[in-house]
């Protein structure tokens, strides 16, 4: 296949286009979604009946947690503040608590570079 050439116009199509902002968006609102899921389980006690209940599945936030990190880091170099935060994972062992100090630590170095904005509330005084 030849190469496209200036005159042609192709050399300035974009052949695939990522829109990155959209994805870290879309990745964080998983992750805040991600316990508007349940999950029921019913399990049988003998000589009681069945019994019943609901919880959020932890393993969802996990996995969503990961994405967004892999996202974010790989548009995002990491700096010395977010190693910081991610070497206090290793002194806990429950995964739903290391997966939340990630996503701790992604929203600090994402508002630390300027990627976050807050909008202040509005002032009905000013309509």
């Amino acid at each position: 296949m030849q190469a496209p050439t200036f005159q042609s116009g192709e050399a300035f199509t974009p052949r695939f286009e990522l829109w990155m902002n959209g994805i870290v968006w879309q990745a964080i609102f998983n992750v805040v979604n991600s316990f508007t899921m349940q999950e029921m389980s019913t399990i049988p006690i003998p000589g009681m009946g069945l019994t019943s209940g609901t919880r959020a599945p932890i393993d969802i936030f996990i996995g969503r947690v990961r994405i967004l990190q892999d996202t974010v880091l790989s548009i995002q170099d990491p700096d010395s503040f977010y190693e910081r935060d991610m070497s206090k994972i290793d002194t806990e062992n429950d995964k739903g608590e290391q997966a939340h100090l990630v996503y701790r630590a992604i929203l600090r170095l994402l508002h630390r570079s300027g990627h976050l904005r807050f909008k202040p509330p509005r002032d009905f005084a000013d309509d």
